[in-house]
């Protein structure tokens, strides 16, 4: 490994500055809003800087590492489709232009303003069990990446775990939107100039036709055609192709961006110039991947192969560098998740439980606590849990967990005028139920009987989950529109109209 003296000075100096440049912007939380979303002041390029940081971290890295590895060039597919989801809300502002019109903080806010309180409060639920679900897993692939990365062998995963989560929660919860944008600035350079100088170093050690001859002779055509890859196919395709724009436009921490731009267009622009980067920061990890699987063999462990392959290729001092890159993602991808998922849990499930409303200061306090809370929960899920599947394709069912649910009710809601309160709750019931049948499921693998083993088909059930979220907001709303009438949401909108 190059890991060594001057590469733990360039990455503690980091660290340092990193953490010093977070606590400082608490000055700048003059209010609830201002911690929620930075005042709503974020203009177009800090607003994409921001944005292209949260949605890459060293999970990122670690999850389209691993699909370069098990499954070659076939992966790319992901980046177009991720760029295609980006591209559709950037141009048209799909949903994410009516939810900054109304001010909303979080997205169950919008369901109350269009339903009721209770499905805010289901909405809420949904989306913070899913989220934290979601980022269970974070912790532990970092681990694995940075010991793998730095030569400190598996003994020290736990410690590196521990250390990372005391620095992100830090300035996370004293400086709220404000640290996350500030620091995401930073972070987003650093893990440019990061990127980079793997990947020349990367294509240093071994060329793009070696590339091409290990993928072929491991996977054959599966490894360049993803309808052909087992891991794959077309039932991953249509749910990627729908997943793509309903997890962008509707991911708490992504759309919290769009909601602290200082316009509707703001945030559209944000979105359209993030996407426009989407495809290169997906499958250059890929290639990463697919790099340690020609150097190492398919043999090696699929989550280990290219941390360890980074560890190796990059010199050191640059290999400090490159990893002060990786933390950087990551900070700014805990920092966002983590105020994203407390601030769902303080609003919209615990605050409409209480016979009094909470002050600003109250609902700053219980946010922090709540992402002290998520921190912890972290640690000990990634210490013990065992993923069902890739960890892309875990994350993204559990990320279908809540926006499956929430792609029928937003979309309907602001789009169609007959959607009413009981289709909110079959969209967002029956939208998590494939999930969650999926990961009950996939515990008792080996004792389900034939006809339920399609359950744990990861693929099957992420696709189903949009279909039956659609399909009870469509059925429902229909089916009882007399009895239940729909809120009219125009009147809504035209009242945020000014100072939008």
């Amino acid at each position: 490994m190059n890991f060594h003296l001057v590469d733990w000075f360039i990455m503690i100096a980091y660290l340092a500055g990193s953490v010093f440049a977070g606590i400082s912007a608490r000055k700048y939380v003059e209010d609830m809003e201002g911690y929620y979303v930075a005042g709503r002041r974020v203009k177009v390029a800090l607003g994409s800087a921001t944005l292209i940081a949260t949605e890459i971290g060293i999970v990122t890295f670690m999850y389209f590492g691993q699909l370069g590895f098990m499954t070659g060039f076939s992966c790319f597919v992901l980046g177009i489709i991720g760029f295609l989801g980006y591209m559709v809300i950037g141009k048209t502002g799909f949903v994410v232009s009516g939810l900054r019109k109304l001010k909303v903080v979080t997205i169950p806010e919008f369901y109350e303003m269009r339903y009721n309180k209770k499905v805010r409060w289901l909405g809420g639920v949904l989306l913070f069990l899913g989220g934290v679900l979601n980022m269970g897993i974070f912790l532990r692939f970092d681990g694995i990446f940075l010991s793998e990365a730095m030569g400190l062998g598996e003994q020290a995963r736990t410690i590196v775990m521990i250390v990372m989560l005391l620095i992100v929660i830090s300035y996370t919860i004293l400086g709220g939107m404000f640290s996350v944008v500030i620091t995401d600035f930073i972070q987003f350079t650093v893990l440019t100039l990061g990127m980079l100088l793997a990947t020349i170093f990367v294509l240093a050690r071994v060329n793009l036709h070696s590339l091409a001859q290990t993928v072929v002779k491991v996977y054959g055509n599966a490894g360049v055609n993803p309808v052909l890859n087992p891991q794959f196919g077309w039932t991953f395709i249509l749910w990627m192709l729908i997943g793509s724009v309903a997890i962008s436009a509707l991911n708490q921490p992504a759309v919290s961006k769009s909601f602290a731009s200082e316009s509707p267009e703001v945030g559209r622009k944000v979105f359209f110039y993030t996407g426009l980067t989407l495809a290169g920061r997906y499958m250059i990890p890929m290639l990463w991947g697919i790099a340690a699987l020609a150097v190492y063999g398919p043999k090696i462990d699929s989550l280990a192969a290219m941390p360890r392959l980074l560890g190796n290729v990059v010199p050191s001092g640059l290999l400090g560098l490159m990893v002060a890159g990786m933390l950087a993602a990551s900070m700014s991808t805990y920092s966002a998740y983590l105020l994203a998922w407390s601030t769902v849990a303080a609003r919209d499930v615990i605050a409409p439980l209480l016979k009094n409303q909470l002050s600003d200061n109250e609902n700053v306090m219980l946010t922090r606590i709540i992402a002290g809370l998520i921190g912890l929960f972290m640690l000990v899920f990634g210490l013990f849990y065992q993923i069902p599947s890739t960890a892309f394709q875990y994350l993204a069912i559990t990320g279908a967990m809540y926006a499956a649910g929430a792609f029928a009710c937003v979309t309907a809601g602001l789009y169609w005028k007959k959607a009413n309160v009981i289709g909110a709750y079959s969209g967002l019931a029956l939208g998590a139920l494939s999930p969650v049948t999926f990961l009950v499921f996939s515990l008792f693998k080996d004792k389900l009987p034939g006809s339920l083993t399609f359950l744990t088909d990861v693929n099957i059930t992420g696709f189903l989950s949009f279909l039956l979220a659609v399909g009870g907001m469509i059925i429902g709303s229909v089916l009882t529109q007399r009895r239940n009438p729909p809120v009219v949401l125009k009147s809504l909108m035209d009242n945020q109209e000014e100072g939008v």
